[in-house]
């Protein structure tokens, strides 16, 4: 008879529905562990601001373009320099405002999921459908869970905004120490220019170099050009500058013959369309040159940094890096233009003043 007595069925009810309630309660506890303690709460701070604004980068373009005009232009190891700097600030920038999107979604759903969970607990507990109550913790659990997420992601925007601030600074400073550099040189660099007055250039009769004048001295040095044969090189774009024809034959007469001599070339804003400037080719087709190649351009840019002076050099880029007259000296690392020949693998780039 115990068994049919109401207030048995009552009791063993009730410890049933506790036993329920009890497991609603222990999820809602541990999804309201994973919340944040209060509305955006564990979101990391966002990235400094970089030190240096908009009006230093405008002032140093300022000095910069001063040089340019009084250095008679070509200062790539500058302009790459000041293209660099941009480029870093842009991306700090925008790094930027994605990191505080994010955040704001991050403490949008901190809120909810704080007021979810917080506020409707003792609800769930004392709901007369534990099943119910079940669903909205787990629903609590996922909120927390999903913001949980976020907050990585946050937390690794943050580290990359505040690499991406440190870059932009450091491109500053670069542009900064490049126009000191060039600045520090003024009076020598006066004297080189006043030695070497402008030129334009003239086309030659001829298709190809003109031997050995300039005074070179005899011998051909070691290693050759890969693809090289007979006894001139071919010439592209035979329209130079006396001074850059003559250091051309120099050079030819002295380490050719190359596969291609490239030096005029129609549209370049840069020296090849003021007939300033030659390339000498040391492969082809886009290729890496091997290893004695590489060498006879080794000679071949050494032998117009000896000789700068006597034949008018404005600067020689190598193997993506550039050595300019103009500055305080030694070879300068350039950016990453994409391929071997852009980043001048493949060739020795040498302009004259």
């Amino acid at each position: 008879m115990a068994a049919h007595d109401p207030l048995g069925r009552k009791r063993r009810c009730d410890g049933g529905r506790a036993v329920r309630r009890g497991a609603a309660l222990a999820l809602v506890l541990a999804a309201s562990a994973m919340l944040p303690a209060a509305p955006g709460a564990a979101a990391p701070t966002a990235p400094a601001e970089p030190k240096d604004s908009a009006a230093e980068l405008a002032k140093l373009r300022k000095r910069a373009d001063k040089l340019d005009k009084e250095y008679r232009g070509g200062l790539i190891a500058l302009e790459e320099a000041k293209e660099a700097a941009q480029k870093a600030a842009r991306d700090a920038e925008r790094l930027s405002k994605e990191f505080e999107t994010l955040r704001g979604d991050v403490s949008r759903l901190a809120a909810a999921s704080y007021m979810t969970g917080r506020l409707t607990a003792m609800a769930m507990v004392t709901a007369d459908d534990p099943g119910a109550a079940i669903r909205d913790a787990t629903v609590v659990e996922h909120l927390a869970r999903n913001n949980g997420m976020r907050i990585k992601n946050l937390e690794k925007l943050a580290a990359r905004a505040e690499q991406s601030r440190k870059n932009a600074d450091a491109k500053v400073a670069q542009v900064r120490r490049e126009i000191e550099d060039l600045e520090s040189q003024r009076q020598r660099v006066r004297k080189l220019l006043a030695r070497h007055k402008p030129e334009r250039p003239t086309t030659s009769s001829g298709g190809s170099s003109g031997g050995s004048s300039g005074g070179s001295s005899g011998g051909s040095a070691a290693g050759r050009p890969d693809g090289a044969s007979g006894t001139k090189s071919p010439i592209v774009g035979n329209t130079m500058t006396a001074r850059m024809r003559t250091l051309m034959q120099v050079i030819d007469s002295k380490f050719g013959p190359f596969p291609t001599i490239g030096c005029y070339r129609a549209g370049d804003p840069q020296d090849h369309g003021s007939g300033q400037a030659c390339d000498f080719m040391e492969s082809t087709a886009g290729k890496m040159p091997s290893a004695s190649a590489q060498r006879h351009g080794d000679q071949v840019a050494q032998f117009v940094i000896d000789n700068a002076a006597k034949y008018g050099v404005k600067y020689v880029i190598w193997k993506q890096r550039i050595w300019d007259t103009r500055t305080s000296g030694g070879w300068r690392q350039m950016e990453d233009r994409g391929s071997i020949t852009q980043n001048h693998y493949d060739h020795v780039h040498v302009s004259v003043l």
